[in-house]
């Protein structure tokens, strides 16, 4: 309600002191303001008296109100005369428009001098918008009046542009400060005189209140300048300019240490006593040595329907409370008999019947011996506002358009369900679910269509989900969902495959037939995490690792791997102190044509050297810059490093290509970054044409005019842009005929399937020839094998990217790669080619499925759950694997391998002695056994049996094999 007052009082405030016509600000006032002489007749006229009321200027040659009240004009005449005597009127009355409707309207009279003119301003009020607001000023403006008299309240307003407090002058007496000098402080300075105690409580909510908008209430300690502590409350609202833009706040600090306030209150019982007609505020009084009440005030009756005879009869009013909450009511009266107000809210009974919430001050006046002799009481109607906050609460905890839980309240219940698990071995699983091409639904069939297939998805998947589960709308197109009490993570596929299946039965809405797939990250507790923050994090990077295969996935990171878990915890850690201590390093992939096989461009990516990991990819960690606001730093860093190392190569007379960059969604969302990239250029020395940014669908999908303009100014400047993954979007078509892109690189999901699938070779050809169309060069994404690469050449399609060529290299290697100048393909297999074991080796037929664990690193014990990796080929000395973790080679990290082998448990321990990477998402190790005697001769006589099987048979003895490719099971 403070709130309201404030920014209504200096709403009338900016055109009380205007001069003869009305400024803009009374202009475009909300209400109908109309500026009259002594004689009644218009001067001037704001917008919204036209507008509302239909009259014309050539209309205004006769007395305003006669032209307005029609025959009551008469009655307002006395009101007119007090306001010419220079005082405020406010009355209902009717009133009629130029159509000749009637309705009520409040009129205020407001006399200002101007110049030595006396002018009327009228402010007229549609009774059912405004009647309320008017009167919530008309009170704030006694009460300030009233407040100004009180030595123990204190008013100010807070300037938050200068940073100054101005408070009234009790602030002085209240504090002990001398009155001789001036006091107005800043925050920081204020916040000395609170107790230190409270300091930082009382900061939180002051900085709270300014960020979000919303006033506040708070009950402090304040230190006196002597050292006297003193109990205060304060109560503020927000004050917004025009354009609503933040000014600063309004409110009063009252000293609260004891009962003195009661005897302030009766000294000014007199000007309280003007508000007694206030409708919206009701006062009663009751003398306790004779149970007698005074005279209650008008808003007593109409917030209650009792009349002032009805409380003198004997009505009571405990009677008039709702019985819900009398209990509480009686309960909170001993705070009376301290000498303290008494504030609290409830119900009450109205008269007709209905249930009415107030809000009551209870003030009590103590005799000399400290017993209660009178009670008097402020009430106000705060049903609406109640409603308003159950609302608001509502909104808080609550997507309205689903009626779901939204993301802070299922973090609240997640955290909630983490503290109420007992049971060491209990496990759930969190999910995050994003629907796969929803923008284009949107952009397509519009939002009303949009809107109903995000609220039929979730009541379809709660058809697979328990009572304990729980569905959450975290925004935009993407859920969460807890599914707890998993017994395995085969039971969980279960049900998330019902769940995909469910979603992919068709959606019927306003007649048209929707197929939607979706696609899933999932994290367990507590493999993945003991904490909320962890389970989300992990949720989140299951999901990406889900959408990097495409549409219609799932991904379970516990499945995946405990280590990698591990690994995420590592990353997110350690990621801030990398930055600031430049472990960082920028490896470099060619781009090659196809046809000449030359070296045509580069592609600039970021490694990490993390002094437990090795070097990290950026895959791995770059969704934690994104998360925790590193990104744009880590994209500054990597384009400046990029610049001044071109620079370098000209000075060396190395060759030179352009170098393409990856560009997160911020920068494009930034007016100054075209400003800075151009800064950073001309500083290195280098030309725009040597750079080329790359960006995906997603940076365009939120923000599309924005990222549309920094796209045409970084062109201005020469700068190529591509677009980058390429056909994984929502709306790829449209973005080539809507953004001036000069490169558009398929993305590698495309290329890899291409030959396993006729819908990705379709599309790849169709993206080549539509690319063509458009004049864009194309470029194809992960090209590794020779097959892929004859195909691309015969829809010439010639720049290429991928293992087949390079993988990405560090600098000094890629700098030999642009002397030569020259790249060709690798034809052979390259894993086949790392035999780096001095024993015979059993190379497998099918790979061997092993469950690999990290057991110490540098010496210290982990406790990790176990990955699954694909056993390639096994000697006595050690064994080769393939795996999608991306691990160190260190001799002090230890890992332990778990296999069936000829019917036999195996259990193998050692270290990674080297690695090759086989594209971006799987590597190849070589691991080296660490044995006793004793362990070496028992492995060695299995082996030795196994091999001796394997000749005597055409297949080899029954393992724990894999039959599937090792893409399709990584996958």
């Amino acid at each position: 309600m403070m709130r309201r007052f404030f920014k209504k009082r200096f709403q009338e405030q900016s055109f009380l002191e205007s001069d003869d016509n009305l400024n803009p600000e009374v202009y475009n006032y909300l209400n109908a303001v109309i500026k009259l002489d002594t004689n009644g007749h218009v001067v001037s006229y704001n917008q919204a008296f036209l507008k509302q009321y239909g009259y014309e200027e050539e209309e205004f040659d006769q007395p305003f109100f006669d032209l307005l009240l029609k025959n009551n004009s008469r009655e307002i005449s006395k009101y007119f005369e007090n306001a010419i005597s220079g005082k405020v009127q406010r009355f209902h009355t009717q009133g009629y428009r130029k159509n000749g409707n009637q309705l009520d309207i409040s009129i205020s009279l407001i006399p200002i001098r101007s110049k030595d003119i006396e002018y009327i301003y009228v402010i007229l009020n549609d009774i059912s918008e405004y009647e309320k607001q008017q009167d919530e000023l008309h009170l704030f403006y006694k009460m300030r009046e009233a407040f100004d008299e009180v030595d123990y309240i204190c008013s100010f307003y807070y300037d938050a542009i200068n940073d100054y407090y101005y408070p009234s002058k009790q602030i002085k007496d209240m504090l002990k400060i001398n009155p001789e000098n001036t006091f107005t402080p800043s925050l920081k300075h204020a916040l000395r005189y609170v107790h230190p105690d409270d300091q930082e409580r009382v900061q939180n909510i002051i900085q709270t209140s300014l960020h979000k908008r919303i006033g506040y209430e708070i009950e402090y300690r304040m230190v006196q300048s002597d050292q006297t502590i003193i109990l205060v409350q304060e109560q503020a609202g927000i004050l917004l300019d025009k354009n609503g833009n933040l000014e600063g706040m309004v409110g009063y600090i009252q000293d609260i240490t004891d009962h003195k306030c009661s005897k302030n209150v009766l000294e000014i019982e007199k000007q309280i006593k003007l508000l007694y007609d206030n409708p919206d505020v009701g006062f009663w009084s009751i003398d306790l040595r004779n149970g007698r009440y005074g005279n209650t005030s008008k808003g007593i009756e109409l917030i209650t329907g009792y009349t002032n005879e009805d409380f003198q009869t004997n009505l009571k009013c405990t009677s008039v409370v709702f019985h819900e909450d009398l209990q509480q009511y009686l309960n909170n009266q001993h705070i009376l008999t301290d000498g303290k107000i008494l504030k609290h809210e409830y119900r009450i009974v109205h008269k007709n019947g209905g249930i009415r919430w107030i809000q009551d001050y209870t003030i009590p006046t103590l005799d000399s011996f400290g017993n209660i002799v009178r009670l008097d009481g402020l009430v106000s109607d705060i049903t609406e506002q109640k409603l308003m906050q159950d609302k608001v609460t509502y909104l808080a905890n609550f997507d309205p358009l689903t009626n779901l839980p939204n993301r802070k309240h299922f973090i609240e219940m997640l955290d909630r369900h983490l503290k109420e698990i007992s049971n060491p071995n209990h496990q759930f699983a969190v999910v995050k679910l994003d629907i796969d091409g929803f923008k284009y639904i949107n952009a397509t069939l519009g939002n009303k269509i949009g809107n109903e297939l995000l609220k039929q998805i979730p009541n379809r998947i709660k058809g697979y989900l328990t009572e304990q589960d729980i569905i959450a709308r975290r925004g935009g197109d993407e859920f969460f969902i807890l599914i707890d009490g998993i017994n395995s993570i085969d039971d969980l596929k279960i049900t998330i495959n019902k769940i995909m299946n469910g979603i992919g039965e068709p959606f019927n809405i306003e007649g048209y037939e929707l197929y939607i797939t979706v696609t899933i990250g999932i994290s367990t507790y507590p493999e993945n995490g003991m904490t909320s923050l962890e389970l989300l994090r992990n949720a989140n990077l299951a999901l990406n690792n889900a959408q990097k295969r495409g549409r219609n996935n799932y991904y379970i990171l516990s499945q995946s791997s405990s280590i990698q878990s591990f690994k995420n915890y590592s990353i997110g850690r350690d990621l801030k102190k990398a930055i600031e201590d430049r472990e960082f390093t920028i490896y470099y992939q060619p781009r090659v044509d196809a046809k000449s096989n030359k070296i045509i461009s580069a592609e600039a990516l970021i490694r990490w050297n993390h002094p437990e990991w090795g070097i990290v990819s950026p895959a791995e960690f770059l969704s934690f810059a994104e998360e925790n606001g590193l990104i744009s730093e880590i994209d500054d860093w990597v384009f400046s490093e990029v610049c001044h190392q071109i620079k370098k190569w000209k000075d060396a007379s190395i060759p030179v290509v352009p170098i393409s960059i990856n560009i997160s969604a911020m920068h494009f969302l930034k007016q100054d970054w075209p400003r800075k990239v151009a800064s950073i250029i001309r500083e290195a020395g280098i030309h725009p044409s040597d750079i080329e940014f790359e960006i995906t669908e997603s940076t365009i999908l939120n923000h599309s005019d924005m990222v549309k303009n920094t796209i045409l100014k970084l062109k201005e400047l020469g700068i190529s842009i591509a677009l980058d993954d390429f056909g994984t979007g929502y709306s790829s078509l449209s973005y080539l005929t809507q953004y001036p892109f000069d490169v558009i690189k398929i993305d590698k999901s495309f290329i890899r399937n291409m030959h396993n699938s006729n819908r990705d070779l379709h599309l790849t050809k169709s993206i080549i020839y539509m690319a063509k169309g458009l004049q864009l060069r194309v470029v194809a994404e992960g090209v590794e094998t020779v097959s892929q690469l004859t195909t691309l050449q015969n829809e010439e399609c010639f720049e290429v990217q991928g293992y087949l060529y390079s993988r990405p290299v560090p600098l000094h290697e890629f700098e030999l790669l642009l002397q030569n100048k020259i790249l060709k393909p690798t034809i052979t297999d390259r894993i086949s080619k790392l035999d780096r074991r001095k024993h015979n080796r059993v190379q497998l037929t099918d790979p061997l499925e092993a469950d690999i664990r990290l057991v110490s690193i540098a010496g210290r014990c982990v406790e990790l759950g176990v990955s699954k990796v694909l056993i390639e080929n096994i000697s006595i000395g050690g064994l080769q694997f393939v795996s999608n973790l991306k691990l160190p080679i260190r001799g002090d990290v230890i890992y332990q391998f778990k296999t069936e082998f000829l019917g036999e448990d195996i259990t193998l321990k050692g270290c990674i002695v080297w690695k090759d990477e086989v594209n971006e998402e799987l590597t190849a190790y070589g691991f080296q056994f660490e044995f006793t005697k004793e362990e070496r001769a028992k492995f060695s006589k299995l082996l030795n049996s196994f091999i001796v099987l394997a000749s005597n048979s055409t297949s080899l003895p029954p393992y724990r094999k894999v039959t599937v490719d090792r893409y399709e099971y990584f996958k």
